[in-house]
């Protein structure tokens, strides 16, 4: 009788003693069971403890020793137990696991060595890459403009996405669609995102397309580089637009292209070339409203293009990012749609139709370059996010896409309605601004040349920064000016940053060291 009291005690001798560093704060917002689950796991990964004192008191101990539930101490320690640190021997209790789970978690720390002093070498590639930004310039993002500066070019009004529609579709197709959205996707892209974008381009964008030319990538940049990469090889010539939207240049060189800058004249891309001049594998453009000056190709220029390419057996890749949002006439038909010999590569993106940051676009790709196309892609990062794909398919076929883009071309045509007025109140003794027929930018071209220095230090300084129309060149020498955007800021906020401007400029007119200061 004796021997039978005694093994209790030992055992409970032998046990981790009650958990007296455990402390519950009963007013506090975290759960008891949550507080003691955690209090547990600290002390056992302390190690405060021997082989011989590694088993538990029992649930129904712990919970009078610490004045809770047994329920709350149930739910600590299976939560402990699914996590690797305890373990149950039938008949004997529980135990504090041989190897807790830090042990898989947390690696050796290395020896250290005296560091041999090299020079680093970094590639070729990385090198040529037309990019200046170094550190934390690059958090940024594209367009360098952190919060509270204003008329940024290429920035839409994200502020009017849709949250709530999106939101709403999205629980749809995760309670539809459930862990096969979480599983490895299709090189090509969800299939009923295929599909509704190949209706859309056929119905609006007057193209000639079937969903398994639709290759989904994520962004423009993207499709630059995989048709870049499918069509061209390193050192071969790709003519571009110039100015030119910057990364354009930047993927080109990062896929060891040869770049030919062409100028623009009030058709499109210049054609013209000289007998010395090489010939293009791939030509780059912007039809539907060329970036940054804003002419709309010509349908004679279209068919001239079209024809040089047949001829000279190149590819011409269209760019067609913001083609949704013309304010003067119906939009001519897209390059593709007028391609009778598979020479365009169409291109689009949703960045300035819903967000940028969804990073979802996609290529139509000429039939015989679809494979080539989609091993590329499957070789970069596998697939665009699968949920974002299926709410995105699911936006457009119930009707949403489009009813957003008629709403965002009438608040854009106002934006742009004020920037104009507002712009030639204010600044029309400084700039004259060349007004297009469509897109989300406008350039403002100097009266007096020699102004531009300081007028770029001042937007610099005072936070409403367009970009300069130089940054944007290759070869091209034109007038200076700027490239203003309108889209993602209210009329009061429009007319606030442009009364900034102009003060601005107005004060420095009045400071007898301006003149100085800008040389």
């Amino acid at each position: 009788m004796p021997n039978k009291k005694s093994r209790p005690q030992k055992r409970r001798r032998s046990s981790i003693i009650a958990f007296e560093m455990i402390r519950l704060d009963r007013t506090a917002t975290e759960p008891l069971h949550e507080q003691l689950y955690r209090q547990i796991r600290d002390e056992l990964k302390s190690g405060r403890f021997s082989d011989s004192s590694s088993r538990l008191p029992s649930s129904r101990t712990l919970a009078v020793d610490r004045g809770v539930s047994r329920s709350t101490v149930r739910l600590a320690l299976s939560k402990l137990h699914a996590e690797g640190y305890l373990r149950s021997t039938p008949g004997s209790g529980t135990f504090v696991a041989n190897l807790l789970p830090e042990t898989f978690l947390t690696a050796d720390r290395p020896k250290t060595y005296q560091p041999i002093e090299r020079p680093i070498r970094i590639s070729d590639r990385a090198i040529a890459i037309p990019d200046g930004r170094v550190g934390n310039q690059f958090d940024l993002g594209a367009t360098g403009a952190g919060p509270g500066v204003s008329l940024v070019a290429s920035i839409p009004a994200v502020d009017e996405f849709p949250i709530a529609v999106w939101e709403r579709l999205r629980t749809q197709v995760l309670a539809k669609k459930g862990v096969n959205l979480l599983r490895y996707s299709s090189n090509r892209g969800d299939v009923d995102l295929r599909k509704a974008i190949a209706a859309y381009l056929c119905d609006f964008r007057a193209a000639h397309c079937h969903p398994d030319q639709i290759v989904i990538v994520a962004g423009m940049q993207q499709a630059m580089l995989i048709s870049a990469m499918a069509v061209l090889n390193p050192g071969e010539v790709a003519w571009i637009e110039d100015p030119c939207y910057q990364q354009t240049r930047r993927v080109l060189n990062l896929a060891g292209v040869k770049i030919i800058p062409k100028p623009i004249d009030d058709q499109g891309i210049v054609i013209a070339r000289s007998p010395k001049e090489p010939l293009p594998r791939m030509i780059y453009v912007t039809p539907s409203h060329q970036f940054p000056l804003g002419v709309t190709m010509t349908f004679q220029r279209r068919t001239a293009l079209l024809d040089f390419a047949r001829a000279h057996n190149a590819f011409i890749f269209e760019d067609d990012y913001d083609a949704e949002f013309r304010f003067v006439g119906p939009p001519l038909p897209s390059l593709q749609g007028i391609d009778n010999a598979s020479r365009v590569i169409y291109a689009g993106t949703v960045s300035k139709i819903l967000c940028p940051g969804l990073r979802l676009g996609y290529i139509v790709a000429p039939e015989h370059l679809i494979d080539s196309f989609v091993k590329i892609r499957s070789a970069m990062d596998q697939h665009s996010s699968p949920i974002d794909q299926a709410t995105l398919a699911r936006f457009i076929t119930e009707g949403f896409f489009l009813s957003h883009i008629k709403r965002m071309r009438k608040i854009y045509a106002e934006r742009r309605d004020v920037f104009i007025k507002q712009f030639n109140e204010l600044l029309g003794d400084r700039f004259t601004l060349q007004v297009p027929e469509a897109g989300l930018n406008i350039v403002a071209w100097l009266k007096r040349e020699e102004d531009f220095p300081a007028i770029r230090r001042i937007t610099v300084d005072i936070g409403v920064r367009p970009s300069p129309l130089s940054f944007f060149c290759n070869q091209a020498k034109l007038k200076p000016a700027f490239v203003f955007g309108f889209a993602a800021w209210t009329p009061t906020q429009i007319r606030e940053s442009l009364v900034k401007l102009a003060s601005a400029l107005s004060n420095r007119g009045k400071d007898p060291n301006h003149g100085r200061h800008s040389r």
